[in-house]
Parts: structure tokens; C-alpha cells; sequence
């Protein structure tokens, strides 16, 4: 963690979370952890690449009925995600993106894989929010070119939303921000929130905390690495 210097160079101590979160209902936290974990947990997850370990996320989701059962699944996935980006296009709600599966442990250990990051989030919850830090769910997920996830709210998932940036060398024309609306009842008032690398952001959800993710902007090689869920 580390401690900022005011402009007359004293030493001042980062802002707690409660305080952050009780103040404009989210927190965000630079360097959550020490840059080799955080490279490590990046590394593993672009490594991932076993069939059983992704599954991609839609909706709208109309079953695809006319499309017969030899079609290979990248083809489904994209005729997926065109729904969901003309949802989007109509000011729907609509999301498409990719998360980790959490069947088939055994095969991919997607969860190991989180294990060192949720428990460092868990203890740190704890201490700085006085919760219990058990977990609603937690996944990571990737966004590819044109994937987005539209205006919403996460209802009564838990106490807090976590979203852990994973992303590196982002410019802003990549897209993939982080948009809040921290203000009840309009969407006039934005915080917007760039994913840079080893970022934690809380979200409490009890403010409400509306939000979106722009759609990316990006090429085919570059994705949008997060870990994302819920504390209770």
C-alpha cells in the first residue's frame, strides 16, 4: 500500500475504505497487492485456456433453434454476442463477456487460481469493514473487442461489489471503463473509472451504486482481465 505525500511533503496515510465508502458509496484502492502477486494472478489467468474453464456470458439470450448441433461453439458465441450488442444499441439491458466457469474444478482450478487474491481481499475486508468477508461469488472474467455490459444495478448480491483490474498498458480510446453514477436517480452525474493495472474497486451496493462498462475498443490480442463478485 502506499502513502501519498500532501503538497508540502508530509506523509499522509491512505483513506480507509469505510471512509471512501461512506462518503461517495465506492472506494478505490491502487497497488491492492504487491506487483509480483499481481503479475503472477495476470499471467495465470491469460494462461487459462482450458474448454471447460470460460463460458461466455449473454443477454438477451434467445435460444439459437435454427442452428443445428454440428455448428461449432465460436459461432454460436458470436451469434450470441450480436444479440446482445443490438440490446445494447436499443438502450437495453444487456451484457456479453466471458467469466470463469466454476464447474469442473478439476479439470481447469479456476479457483486456485483466485485463492491467494480472495484471500488477501477477505482478510482486508475484515479488518477495514468489519464484515465477514465470506463471498456471494467471485470469477474472473475477460472482455474481448465489442464486448460491454449496459446500465444496472447489482441488486441485493451482497453487501459490496468487488471489481479487481487486471488490465495493463489501457488508454483511454481502448473503452472498457468502469462508468458509476453515484448520484440516486441520475445519469447525468458519472464517475468514471479507467482499469488500471492492480486496482481494487468496492462498490456499495446499499447506496445504490448503478453501473456500467463501456464497450471495448480494442484489438483481438487485448482483453480486459478482472475479478469480480460479492462480499456478503
Amino acid at each position: 500500500m502506499l502513502i501519498k505525500k500532501n503538497q508540502i511533503g508530509t506523509m499522509v496515510p491512505p483513506i480507509k475504505w469505510h471512509e471512501q465508502l461512506s462518503d461517495k458509496g465506492f472506494a478505490v484502492i491502487d497497488n491492492f497487492l504487491p506487483e509480483v502477486s499481481a503479475n503472477a494472478l495476470r499471467n495465470n489467468i491469460l494462461k487459462q485456456r482450458h474448454h471447460r474453464a470460460w463460458c461466455l456470458l449473454t443477454t438477451p439470450y434467445r435460444p439459437l433453434a435454427s442452428i443445428k448441433d454440428d455448428i461449432n461453439k465460436p459461432y454460436i458465441d458470436k451469434l450470441r454476442h450480436k444479440q446482445a450488442a443490438v440490446a445494447y444499441r436499443r438502450k437495453q439491458f444487456s451484457f456479453s463477456f466471458y467469466r470463469s466457469a466454476n464447474k469442473h474444478q478439476k479439470s481447469h482450478d479456476n479457483q486456485k487460481i483466485m485463492a491467494p487474491f480472495l484471500t488477501q481481499l477477505k482478510q482486508r475486508a475484515r479488518a477495514e469493514l468489519g464484515v465477514s468477508g465470506e463471498l456471494t461469488d467471485a470469477f474472473f472474467a475477460s472482455f474481448v473487442k465489442g464486448q460491454f455490459i449496459s446500465y444496472h444495478t447489482d441488486g441485493k448480491a451482497g453487501q459490496f461489489a468487488f471489481i479487481y483490474q487486471l488490465s495493463k498498458g489501457w488508454q483511454r480510446k481502448n473503452g472498457g471503463q468502469l462508468v458509476l453514477y453515484p448520484k440516486q436517480g441520475s445519469r447525468f452525474y458519472q464517475k468514471i473509472i479507467e482499469p488500471r493495472f492492480n486496482t481494487l474497486v468496492l462498490l456499495k451496493l446499499d447506496h445504490p451504486m448503478p453501473h456500467k462498462v463501456i464497450p471495448l475498443n480494442t484489438k483481438s490480442y487485448q482483453h480486459r482481465i478482472t475479478i469480480s463478485g460479492w462480499l456478503k
